[in-house]
């Protein structure tokens, strides 16, 4: 009996030592202002829950938490320079996203992560500095802080993560450090006065839309490890004028030049086993896919080699000076938005090789008026939206051949207020027309 008795105290006394240490691992201290819980020896801010103005951390706090100084309804966007002690090493996600009004912030050189979207949309900061403490910044930390204009990024960090400056309006110039390895997605994006920023040949990724409507970057040198370049990636970089892709890029990703309005030329480094220029365009090694007309080329009329298969998706986007292109009867597909905004395009002869014409192939060639497709012994699918916005094209000449593809709801021709489709009577042409009600006007021929 005793024995059993003994076991019992016992086991109350182990409940109780549990108890009492587990008590002691989270405790909370609250003040006016902030709300701080103790938990495993760190210091934690759990929630600021002050008026703003001119805020300072208390000291022996280890950790800035998860969205702490964010609210529903953003009730701290009064918040307007805020002092972090040193004792700082951790600045939780969201922590103060959405500080509006905040303008002056010192990261302490104890820091040593700052979360995702830890500082998006301050948008009224306009200098950070980042001190070399710092291993890992999470996505989107700064993304929409649109009034920096200089940052300094740590020599300790390897990856740019993806969104990391989305939308900083005001960045002119950022230095990428040497031990940077990956650009993520969208990093750059919309960066609009970037003007110079300089990559490390340590870089061997850079993501999608990672510096895309940067629309002031006048120069960028690709780093010679990179392998790919990436969907989007310097899409509506509208100040780029030349860019040179080195002999280590295998692949260029769709729409990755695109809409660069400047250009007047790109280059290939010798030995790209992959990508060659001629005469400043950009295509495939075998010559069978033009990849990328430069917008700003100096030359009205452009005849597409023979030999060419492909002519990719806007390739000739914006190509305001072109007023005639020959597409050589070796061409089987157009891709979308080939030559769409090409506003200064007077008529098109389409060749009986081609078997498709993508969507918004001829988007808004506002200055279009006639197109012929050759007639030929292979089906030929044009989407409805191939001409969509060719507000003066007067006429197409539509084949046997020729079978339309549904890509609105059964609208094709959009914004064609003048055309007329010209056709054999009793052709597949004139039997849609009709069958679908297409309200354009069908002549015989």
């Amino acid at each position: 009996m005793n024995k059993i008795y003994k076991k019992i105290c016992l086991l109350c006394i182990l409940f109780v030592l549990v108890c009492f240490t587990t008590c002691q691992t989270s405790e909370f201290f609250l003040s006016s202002d902030f709300e701080i819980e103790k938990k495993n020896g760190e210091m934690i801010l759990v929630k600021y829950k002050g008026k703003g103005g001119n805020v300072k951390i208390p000291k022996g706090v280890t950790t800035i938490g998860e969205e702490a100084f964010d609210t529903p309804f953003h009730k701290h966007t009064n918040l307007k320079s805020l002092s972090i002690p040193n004792s700082v090493t951790h600045i939780g996600k969201q922590a103060f996203f959405g500080c509006k009004n905040l303008i002056n912030i010192t990261i302490p050189n104890s820091v040593t992560y700052i979360g995702k979207e830890a500082f998006k949309y301050c948008e009224s900061i306009t200098n950070i500095v980042i001190p070399n403490s710092v291993i890992y910044i999470g996505e989107g930390a700064f993304s929409f802080c649109k009034s920096i204009t200089n940052i300094t990024l740590p020599n300790n960090i390897t990856c740019i993560e993806k969104d990391l400056f989305l939308r900083c309006e005001s960045i002119t110039n950022i230095v990428i450090p040497i031990n940077i390895n990956k650009i993520s997605d969208g990093a750059f994006c919309g960066c609009i006065s970037l003007t110079n920023i300089t990559i490390p040949d340590s870089v061997t990724h850079i993501g999608e839309r990672s510096f895309s409507y940067c629309e002031n970057l006048t120069s960028i040198t690709i780093p010679n490890n990179l392998k790919s370049l990436k969907d989007s990636t310097f899409k509506g970089c509208t100040s780029l004028i030349n860019i040179k892709i080195p002999k280590n890029i295998t692949s260029i990703e769709d729409y990755a030049l695109s809409e660069c309005d400047s250009l007047t030329n790109i280059d290939v480094e010798d030995g790209n086993p992959n990508y060659l220029s001629i005469d400043g365009v950009l295509f495939t090694k075998d010559k069978k896919t033009l990849i990328q007309f430069p917008p700003s080329k100096e030359v009205n009329t452009y005849i597409i080699p023979k030999g060419v298969e492909k002519i990719g998706d806007a390739s000739f986007i914006n190509c305001k000076r072109l007023t005639s292109i020959t597409i050589p009867n070796t061409v089987i597909s157009i891709g979308i938005r080939a030559f769409s905004l090409c506003t200064s395009l007077t008529s098109i002869t389409i060749p009986n090789t081609v078997t498709s014409i993508g969507l918004h192939a001829f988007l808004h060639c506002t200055d279009l008026a006639n197109v012929t497709i050759s007639n030929g012994n292979t089906i030929m699918y044009i989407s409805g939206f191939a001409f969509n916005g060719c507000i003066n094209l007067e006429s197409i000449i539509i084949p046997n051949n020729i079978r339309m593809i549904d890509d609105g709801g059964g609208i094709f021709f959009p914004d064609c207020p003048k055309l007329t489709i010209y056709g054999h009577k009793g052709s597949y042409i004139e039997n849609f027309l009709k069958k679908l009600n297409v309200p354009i006007p069908f002549k015989a021929i």
